[in-house]
Order: C-alpha cells, then sequence, then structure tokens
C-alpha cells in the first residue's frame, strides 16, 4: 500500500522549492517587497504565545508551538491588502497584530515559491490553510529542532542574509506539510487534500512524479490506478483540476527547465531523460506549459 509520506516526498522533490523571504513580529517585511507577492507558499509559525490567523474573514487560532501552513500564492490572500502592508502583521488579527512589548506573542512568517510551471497543479492538492499543531512538531525532532533554530537564528542581525537559514525553510516546510497532511488525513478532515487521500489517484499520482522519465501512456496510469481510462480521466481531473496527460507534461517540463538550466545537455538528451520521443514532443509541451520554447527558457535563464 502507497505511504502518504512516500507520494509527498515524490511531490516535493520536483517542485524545486525556493526560499523568497522571512521575518518576523519585531522584524516585519511588508509584502510587495523582496518578492514576496510572488511567492506561492506560507508559513506562519507562533514562536511565543498565542496568535490569531485572519483566515479570510474568520479568526484561525495558533497556539504558542503551532505552525500554520498557507501552501496557495501570498498574492491571492494578500489581495485586498494595503501595499505598504507588513508581514507577518498583515495575515493576524486582533490584539496579536497590535501588541508591542515583551509580553507580545512573536510570529515568524517566510515564504517559498513553487517552478511556475508546476505550482497551480501543486496548490489544488492542499487545503488552503494546514496546521501542525505543537503537539505532533514536538514529536518530530528534525522538525523541532529546524523551528527552535529559525527563531534563534532571527535574533542575530546578520541572519536574514544568511543562505542556509533560507534553506531551513525548505526543510522546514517541507516537513511540516507532510505532517499536517498525515494529521488531517488521520482525523478525517473534511478540507484535508482529497486527492492524496483518494488511493487510486494517489498511486496514479506517485507513478507520474517517479515514472516521468517513461513512456507513462494513459493505459498504464488506469491500470497503476486499477481504473479504466475513462474513470481515471473523469476522477483525476475533478480532484486534481486538469487531465492527466496535461499534469504530466507539467512535471516534464518543470524537471526539462531544470536541467536546461543546471546541465550543458542538448536538447535531444533532455527530452529523452524527460520522456519524451523526440524534441519536437519537448517544444510542444513547452510552449503549452511554459509559454516559450525550451532555446528562449535556457537562454532566459543563463542571463
Amino acid at each position: 500500500m502507497l505511504q502518504q509520506a512516500d507520494l509527498l516526498i515524490a511531490l516535493l522533490t520536483r517542485v524545486r522549492l525556493e526560499a523568497r523571504f522571512v521575518c518576523e513580529s519585531g522584524r516585519p517585511q511588508r509584502w510587495r517587497e523582496g518578492g514576496a507577492d510572488s511567492a506561492n507558499a506560507l508559513f506562519v509559525y507562533a514562536a511565543r504565545g498565542r496568535a490569531e490567523l485572519d483566515d479570510r474573514g474568520r479568526a484561525l487560532v495558533l497556539q504558542e508551538g503551532d505552525l500554520a501552513l498557507l501552501p496557495h500564492s501570498v498574492a491571492e490572500r494578500m489581495g485586498g491588502a494595503a501595499v505598504d502592508a507588513e508581514l507577518p502583521a498583515a495575515l493576524l488579527r486582533g490584539e496579536a497584530a497590535d501588541a508591542h512589548g515583551d509580553a507580545a506573542p512573536r510570529v515568524l512568517c517566510a515564504g517559498l515559491h513553487y517552478d511556475a510551471t508546476s505550482a497551480m497543479p501543486l496548490c489544488r492538492l492542499f487545503a488552503p490553510v494546514m496546521i501542525a499543531p505543537a503537539a505532533a512538531i514536538a514529536g518530530e525532532p528534525m522538525l523541532s529542532h529546524a523551528l527552535h533554530g529559525l527563531s534563534r537564528e532571527l535574533e542575530r542581525a546578520a541572519a536574514l542574509r544568511n543562505p542556509v537559514l533560507l534553506r531551513a525553510l525548505e526543510l522546514i516546510y517541507a516537513l511540516a506539510l507532510e505532517l499536517a497532511v498525515a494529521g488531517a488525513v488521520r482525523a478525517g478532515e473534511e478540507q484535508a487534500d482529497t486527492a492524496l487521500r483518494d488511493p487510486r489517484i494517489a498511486r496514479c499520482l506517485y507513478y507520474m512524479y517517479t515514472h516521468f522519465g517513461e513512456k507513462c501512456s494513459l493505459e498504464e496510469l488506469a491500470a497503476h490506478a486499477g481504473l479504466s481510462k475513462s474513470a481515471l480521466s473523469a476522477r483525476f481531473n475533478a480532484l486534481v483540476g486538469e487531465p492527466p496527460a496535461r499534469h504530466l507534461a507539467r512535471i516534464r517540463v518543470a524537471e526539462a527547465r531544470r536541467l536546461l538550466r543546471t546541465t550543458d545537455l542538448p536538447q535531444e538528451a533532455v527530452a529523452q531523460q524527460v520522456g519524451y520521443a523526440s524534441v519536437v514532443g519537448m517544444h510542444l509541451a513547452f510552449r503549452s506549459i511554459a509559454g516559450e520554447p525550451p532555446g528562449a527558457a535556457r537562454r532566459r535563464e543563463a542571463r
């Protein structure tokens, strides 16, 4: 039986998270600066005291040590905020956003970015807000130590310029996402990811993310899911938000972009590695998904 953690690892391995910003209550950041408005994910950590997150008009209470994950776009959530709104205060409500002094809650906020070609389908797989509670975090030493280290590191004046710290944000997000999804599934929450909870679609997704360099025909995907081709297409489209072939193309194009950016492989070799029988097939997919041909993408990345 496919384990939830296996699928999440496969997903996050291909997503290529990039840390974009980190800030805290005592050292806020304007949300439109530093790339924050283009980040596709956030986490908000109640490092000290209780905080209330403004979840689209309703209060979402974070007790000390709780971590809130927001896998969807910052710009989408902050669309109604003023240009000079500051994070993390703009995400909080009531006294939690206005308190000052030693007794004030201390909230850490970090933003991460997904590769544009894989952001939207991944976002569809996760609920808009997910909570990793303090008690569950305490049982995960790697995540607990990473959060404690982040909290301590931000007390140093030079911390925000530390590239190692930014890499730590990716670790925290990935570990917390796994913990939050597992907890939501165990609790049977309605908002827990239906695409990941459906065992047949989960098997299909796992096969896509681990075998995209192979043929991966609809017949093969349907066989792994234990469904007919028509049933797989209908269920996959309903839960993921697009047909299997489109999602597979996103995975392949995202990996092709990485290879074009980080290697000197010719396009023919890149096409073969990501599952296309010819460069023409990769060109067509690239134009459809990324809006430009592979050569243009490589030249732009080089600049």
